[in-house]
Protein backbone atom coordinates (compact mmCIF):
# COMPACT_ATOMS: atom_id res chain seq x y z
CA UNK A 1 0.00 0.00 0.00
CA UNK A 2 2.82 2.39 0.90
CA UNK A 3 4.53 1.59 -2.38
CA UNK A 4 1.41 2.60 -4.28
CA UNK A 5 1.07 5.85 -2.31
CA UNK A 6 4.72 6.63 -2.88
CA UNK A 7 4.34 5.98 -6.61
CA UNK A 8 1.30 8.29 -6.75
CA UNK A 9 3.13 11.07 -4.91
CA UNK A 10 6.21 10.73 -7.14
CA UNK A 11 4.05 10.75 -10.28
CA UNK A 12 2.20 13.82 -8.99
CA UNK A 13 5.48 15.59 -8.34
CA UNK A 14 6.69 14.80 -11.83
CA UNK A 15 3.44 16.13 -13.29
CA UNK A 16 3.71 19.35 -11.28
CA UNK A 17 7.31 19.75 -12.43
CA UNK A 18 6.30 19.32 -16.07
CA UNK A 19 3.52 21.88 -15.66
CA UNK A 20 5.94 24.39 -14.14
CA UNK A 21 8.45 23.82 -16.95
CA UNK A 22 5.69 24.22 -19.53
CA UNK A 23 4.57 27.50 -17.95
CA UNK A 24 8.14 28.80 -17.98
CA UNK A 25 8.53 27.86 -21.65
CA UNK A 26 5.25 29.56 -22.54
CA UNK A 27 6.32 32.73 -20.73
CA UNK A 28 9.63 32.64 -22.59
CA UNK A 29 7.87 32.29 -25.94
CA UNK A 30 5.59 35.20 -25.11
CA UNK A 31 8.63 37.36 -24.37
CA UNK A 32 10.15 36.55 -27.76
CA UNK A 33 6.95 37.20 -29.71
CA UNK A 34 6.52 40.82 -30.89
CA UNK A 35 3.69 42.80 -29.33
CA UNK A 36 1.39 45.23 -31.10
CA UNK A 37 -0.78 48.08 -29.79
CA UNK A 38 -1.50 49.57 -26.39
CA UNK A 39 -4.37 47.14 -25.72
CA UNK A 40 -2.00 44.21 -25.93
CA UNK A 41 0.24 45.86 -23.33
CA UNK A 42 -2.57 46.13 -20.77
CA UNK A 43 -3.63 42.55 -21.41
CA UNK A 44 -0.05 41.35 -21.00
CA UNK A 45 0.26 43.01 -17.59
CA UNK A 46 -2.83 41.21 -16.33
CA UNK A 47 -1.70 37.99 -17.90
CA UNK A 48 1.77 38.33 -16.39
CA UNK A 49 0.28 38.85 -12.94
CA UNK A 50 -1.95 35.80 -13.39
CA UNK A 51 1.02 33.71 -14.55
CA UNK A 52 3.05 34.82 -11.52
CA UNK A 53 0.23 33.86 -9.15
CA UNK A 54 -0.16 30.52 -10.92
CA UNK A 55 3.57 29.86 -10.74
CA UNK A 56 3.71 30.73 -7.03
CA UNK A 57 0.73 28.48 -6.34
CA UNK A 58 2.37 25.62 -8.21
CA UNK A 59 5.60 26.13 -6.27
CA UNK A 60 3.66 25.91 -2.99
CA UNK A 61 1.90 22.78 -4.23
CA UNK A 62 5.22 21.24 -5.23
CA UNK A 63 6.64 21.98 -1.76
CA UNK A 64 3.61 20.36 -0.14
CA UNK A 65 4.02 17.26 -2.30
CA UNK A 66 7.70 17.03 -1.38
CA UNK A 67 6.76 17.28 2.30
CA UNK A 68 4.20 14.51 1.88
CA UNK A 69 6.80 12.36 0.13
CA UNK A 70 9.25 12.83 2.99
CA UNK A 71 6.54 11.99 5.53
CA UNK A 72 5.62 8.82 3.64
CA UNK A 73 9.23 7.76 3.24
CA UNK A 74 9.95 8.51 6.90
CA UNK A 75 6.94 6.45 8.02
CA UNK A 76 7.96 3.65 5.65
CA UNK A 77 11.47 3.67 7.14
CA UNK A 78 10.14 3.58 10.71
CA UNK A 79 7.76 0.74 9.87
CA UNK A 80 10.66 -1.36 8.61
CA UNK A 81 12.72 -0.77 11.79
CA UNK A 82 9.99 -1.63 14.33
Amino acid sequence: MMGFLTAVVVAGSALIGLIILGAILLMGLRLLRPKSGAAASGFDRNEAQLMQELYQGLEKLDARIENLESILLHKDGKGGQS
